[in-house]
Formats: C-alpha cells, sequence, structure tokens
C-alpha cells in the first residue's frame, strides 16, 4: 500500500504551496541577514515555516513536523527578543530549510521523508537550548527546487547545476504546479491516527507500492502545463467570444441576403463593417488569449536571492542582489526556459565580475558589492538585465585568453572590434580563470546561455567597462507563441523571417558588390557586410540574382539576405513540426489565403555555413558566403 494512497491531488497541491511558501522563506531570509532585527521579517518568515508545518501534519510527515517545529520555535524566539540573530545560527538556518527541500523532494516520490540530518537537529536543539547553536554543515550552495522536474530536451536541468554549482549531487527535485494558495491547515493532534498515509509498522522512506511512483509521476508532469489566470482575463475571453458569437450570426444574416439577391449598397456596406468589427474582435481575443500565457516573472526571480547569498558567502564576498521589475509579465514556457541562463549569469557575476571585500576597498569602492537583475517591457519585446559594479571585462585579454585557447587565431583576433570581442566568453570551452573550482574555470556555462537565449528567439548582448562593471542585456520576444516575421520570396514560394532580426530592407546594386576573399560583401553606411543568399542557405533553385536584400543582425554578426522579393509584414502564429523538423525550420504558419509557409530559423541556418561567414564560424562578421 502506497504512503498517499487517494492523497495524490492533496499531496501535489501542498507540494506546490510549500515550494511557494520556502522560495518566499528564502528570500525574507536573505533579507534578514541584513536586517536581523526586522520584526516583520522574522513574523512572516515564522509563519511560513508554521503553515509548511501544518500541510506535512495533515500528510502525517513526521519528520518533516519535527523539523519545521524545531525552526519555528527558533523564529519564536528571535522575534521574542530571547534570541539575537549570528552568522552561525543563519548557517544552520539555511541547512534547515535545505533539510525541509529535500524533504519535499522525498514527499514528490510519493514516500514519507527521512529524519533531517543529525548536525542539523543537533545544532537547533542546541540553539534552541542556550541560545548558541552547535555549528551545522549547511550546504555552501542550495539551489531552490521550485521548478518543474526537467524532461528530455525541455528547461533546465536542475541535477545537473546544482553539480555544477556546488560540486555535489542534488536532492530530488519536484515538479512545479501553479495553484492558489489556500489557509493554514493545523495539523492533526498526535494521537489522532490519520486518515491516510503509513501504518504504524511501516518505516520512513520505505519502497512505493507497485505503480505508485508511476502515478505521481504522471500527475505530477499533467501538473507542469497548469497555470494560474486572473479571472478577470478569463472574463474578458468571455465576453469577446460572445460578441464573435454575435458578429457571427450577423454574417449568417448577411450571406443570406446576398444569397437571395440582396446586393445593394447598403447591404454590401454592412458586410464590409461586419467584417471590420470581426477582425477587431478577434484580434482582441487573440490578445486577450496570449494574456492569459503571461506570467508574472518575479515568480521565477523570488528563487534567486538565496542562491547569491550562498554562493557569495562560500566566496566570502558580501553581495547584494536587487531585484527590479518583478512585476513584468512573460510567456508562462519562456518563464520555465530562462531558469537556466539566468541562474548561469547571476553565478558569474557573483564568482568572475564582483571583487572580494579587501580588492575593492584597494580600488575604492564599497565593500559590498551589489548585481542588479531587472526586468522590463520594450514594446514588443521583453529586456533582462543582469548588471554587476565589480572588475569588468577587458576586450584585449578576453582576445588573448581566446588565442591562447586556440578558440581563435590571431589574424582572427584582429578584426574584432570591442562588441565582437566580449562575445568571445559564449564560446564553448572559453574561461578566464586560471584555476577551476567548484563553481566555474571549466569553460562550460557561458555557451549554454547563449544557445537557450537563441532558442527562445531571442539575443544577447554585453556591455563591459574595466573597473566599472558588466551587464548582460537579454531581448526576447513578448510570446513565443506569436511571432512577428518579414515574407520574402525565393521565386514565388514565400518564406518567413523572424522579424525581430530585421534591421532594414534595401536594394542590391550588383555593381557595387565587392570581394573579399572569394566572397561577395557589400558596404552600408561604412560598414562592410557579408552578403548572404537565401537560395543558397535552401539549397533553392535560382534562375537570376537577387534585387533585394534584408539587412539581419544577430547578437554576434550581421549580414545581408539576398532574396528575390518581399511579400510584406505578418504575425504568424507558429505551429510546430510534431513529426519531424527539417534543421533551418523553426515551425510552420498558415497566410490568410491558406498558403503554408515555412519561418526560417536564421541561426540555424547560418551556423551550417559558419566557417564561410566566420572563417571558423567563431570570428569576425568581415567573413562571407559565396554570393549566388
Amino acid at each position: 500500500m502506497s504512503d498517499f494512497a487517494g492523497m495524490e491531488d492533496l499531496l501535489q497541491d501542498f507540494l506546490q504551496e510549500a515550494h511557494d511558501l520556502l522560495s518566499d522563506v528564502d528570500n525574507k531570509l536573505v533579507d534578514l541577514e541584513r536586517e536581523p532585527e526586522d520584526k516583520g521579517l522574522l513574523n512572516d518568515i515564522f509563519r511560513g515555516f508554521h503553515t509548511v508545518k501544518g500541510g506535512a501534519g495533515f500528510l502525517n510527515a513526521a519528520e518533516l513536523v519535527t523539523l519545521c517545529h524545531l525552526t519555528e520555535n527558533l523564529f519564536d524566539r528571535l522575534r521574542n527578543g530571547e534570541m539575537h540573530l549570528t552568522p552561525e545560527l543563519m548557517d544552520t538556518i539555511m541547512a534547515a530549510t535545505k533539510g525541509v527541500r529535500d524533504m519535499f523532494g522525498e514527499l514528490g516520490q510519493g514516500v514519507q521523508p527521512r529524519p533531517a540530518p543529525d548536525d542539523v537537529l543537533n545544532a537547533l536543539r542546541a540553539a534552541l537550548d542556550s541560545g548558541a547553536p552547535a555549528a551545522a554543515t549547511p550546504e555552501p550552495v542550495a539551489v531552490p527546487a521550485a521548478v518543474a522536474a526537467p524532461s528530455a530536451g525541455n528547461g533546465p536541468d536542475w541535477q545537473a547545476l546544482h553539480g555544477a554549482v556546488t560540486g555535489q549531487p542534488a536532492a530530488t527535485t519536484v515538479a512545479s504546479t501553479e495553484v492558489v494558495s489556500r489557509a493554514e491547515v493545523s495539523p492533526p493532534a498526535a494521537s489522532t491516527p490519520p486518515p491516510y498515509g503509513r501504518r504504524a509498522t511501516d518505516k520512513p522512506g520505505a519502497p512505493q507500492a507497485a505503480g505508485q511512483g508511476r502515478r505521481v509521476e504522471e500527475r505530477a508532469a499533467a501538473r507542469e502545463n497548469t497555470i494560474r489566470v486572473d479571472t478577470a482575463r478569463l472574463d474578458q475571453v468571455l465576453n469577446l467570444s460572445g460578441e464573435i458569437g454575435l458578429m457571427k450570426n450577423r454574417l449568417t444574416s448577411l450571406r443570406a441576403d446576398i444569397l437571395a439577391g440582396k446586393t445593394d449598397s447598403d447591404t454590401l456596406h454592412a458586410l464590409d463593417q461586419a467584417v471590420s468589427q470581426l477582425d477587431l474582435l478577434v484580434s482582441d481575443l487573440q490578445n486577450s488569449v496570449m494574456k492569459t500565457r503571461m506570467q508574472p516573472i518575479g515568480r521565477l526571480f523570488q528563487k534567486y536571492p538565496r542562491i547569491a547569498r550562498d554562493l557569495a558567502r562560500q566566496l566570502g564576498k558580501d553581495v547584494e542582489l536587487v531585484l527590479a521589475g518583478e512585476e513584468t509579465e512573460v510567456d508562462k514556457t519562456m518563464i520555465e526556459d530562462l531558469a537556466d541562463p539566468l541562474i548561469h549569469l547571476i553565478r558569474n557575476a557573483v564568482d568572475h565580475g564582483v571583487e572580494g571585500g579587501e580588492e575593492r576597498l584597494a580600488a575604492g569602492k564599497p565593500a559590498k558589492s551589489v548585481v542588479r537583475l531587472e526586468a522590463r517591457q520594450e514594446g514588443d519585446h521583453i529586456v533582462l538585465i543582469i548588471a554587476d559594479d565589480g572588475r569588468g571585462m577587458s576586450a584585449e585579454r578576453i582576445r588573448a585568453k581566446a588565442i591562447e585557447k586556440g578558440l581563435i587565431s590571431e589574424e582572427e583576433a584582429n578584426t574584432l572590434d570591442e562588441r565582437q570581442s566580449l562575445h568571445l566568453i559564449f564560446l564553448p570551452g572559453f574561461s578566464t580563470k586560471t584555476q577551476i573550482s567548484d563553481v566555474s574555470g571549466r569553460g562550460v556555462g557561458m555557451d549554454v546561455v547563449k544557445t537557450n537565449i537563441q532558442k527562445l528567439n531571442g539575443s544577447i548582448d554585453i556591455r563591459s567597462e574595466p573597473g566599472k562593471g558588466s551587464v548582460f542585456i537579454i531581448s526576447l520576444p513578448l510570446t513565443l507563441a506569436i511571432l512577428p516575421v518579414l515574407l520574402v520570396l525565393l521565386g514565388d514560394q514565400p518564406f518567413a523571417l523572424p522579424l525581430s532580426l530585421v534591421r532594414e530592407i534595401l536594394p542590391i546594386e550588383h555593381g557595387k558588390l565587392q570581394e573579399v576573399g572569394g566572397k561577395a560583401t557589400l558596404v552600408v553606411r561604412g560598414e562592410i557586410l557579408p552578403v548572404v543568399s537565401l537560395a543558397k542557405l535552401l539549397g533553392w533553385p535560382q534562375d537570376a540574382p537577387p534585387e533585394y536584400g534584408v539587412l539581419m543582425q544577430t547578437a554576434e554578426r550581421s549580414f545581408i539576405l539576398a532574396v528575390d522579393n518581399f511579400a510584406g509584414r505578418d504575425d504568424a502564429v507558429i505551429k510546430s513540426l510534431e513529426d519531424f523538423r527539417p534543421r533551418g525550420v523553426a515551425g510552420v504558419t498558415t497566410l490568410s489565403n491558406g498558403q503554408i509557409v515555412l519561418i526560417l530559423d536564421m541561426k540555424e541556418l547560418l551556423s551550417d555555413l559558419g566557417s564561410a561567414l566566420d572563417g571558423d564560424g567563431r570570428g569576425s562578421s568581415m567573413r562571407a558566403l559565396e554570393f549566388s
């Protein structure tokens, strides 16, 4: 018999609510470390542990109740002034929250959690007995597990990430579910037999009954696709659906009149008005439906202050992570895929970017460094900024390190400007660290950031000044469901290009084409740009030289895409290719005339020809593909 037979729904609801509460507690603990006498923070943290304890008691998770009860009592004394927060006590508390999270992982597998580590329990009891805790041994960096369980090719691998950050294996994580929080649930009396749960003869962590683990995993996987939606947004969708229904009736009536021979100007004018109104209603409905997918990015941001705090403490640095724009809304699927890149950037800011206290004081800076994580909406894009006030990056040093590691040649390095030099840090295997540590130096991480951002049809840029700090700027489309595209033609066949990559459209004057290294280039306002034939990229027949060019800009290069003509701009509803996806095709969309159009993945197409464009795919944008 399973530990939670018949309670799988309640268990998953508890885990999601408890994960949200613990993430909030983590952030408040980071704030409390800076303001140890803040009664409001102490009360909030006390209530968080009390709520988790209540739900754990209802599920008969005795060991989780014990750990939460000890921690709750500790905060009761802190808020009553009977104890005072010390760095050692904070380490014990952090170790306790890590133990709570590990127990969540066991609950997610459908088994009762095992007892917390003895050193954590002993440290808590010693603190309660004497006010001076024994030295607990917390994990140096505890990565929150309140994210969706990873699946193949979708979402961050938190266990691998934990290992990269701490050098230690990660605890099992559980799937994330969006639910509305409920009131606190008081635990049943100790003498009251639980309605469900393990029998008195069962041991903590006993093997699951056959099939129980699969059922829990299946429910968890199903809940990964749920989101929390404001009822006002659903009401708006319902109202618009009703108006569209009325307009459909109006069009049906007009159709009957026209079929009956009533084709006077008033009838045709009424038809034209009805079609225009329907177009507006459908557009409004589309926008409203898209908004139901939008979630505040603060739900992702709240995981990072604890991570930054633990890593900084491990490295002996004083770092404050400042959050801004947490109310900015992003497509839910995008939030999940952003978790991995952001944790890499924050980790690198704390490890590589900011200096230690003595070095900062010697440079005339405050001992405490500040890392800023900000989100804001700019037009139809979301901009994420990760900035630090650290040592900054030297373009010259980065070029030298890339040459030293054999990533580029000296000739290629000489063609790079400062921006292109900074982007060398995204090359696989690049690292400026001379010593490998648990958190950096292996040359992995930044290339993952770039790859994952590109998968979201986004771009990443860098600004840095030695001695003053670095800024990473990520630009993402507002939603992945609708993509603004430019329709280009090869002969009569249209193809769709992401509009976010398009800078301008220009004619190709063949007399002005220049040959550089056997490749075609064109000078645009003093900038030498390679000319890339779309027909050649696709292996498409081309009877005559193309007459038009699309000046396109990716994160690391600019180029001119040569096409035959244009068919306008459109907002494409992306449909993925389920059974197969040809390389260089992001998806398909349907035009108003019913024609199916391929949406091209330019980054993937260009990566196949990187050696022609950039020498070996890693160097200057001064090189070019053959023009045909």
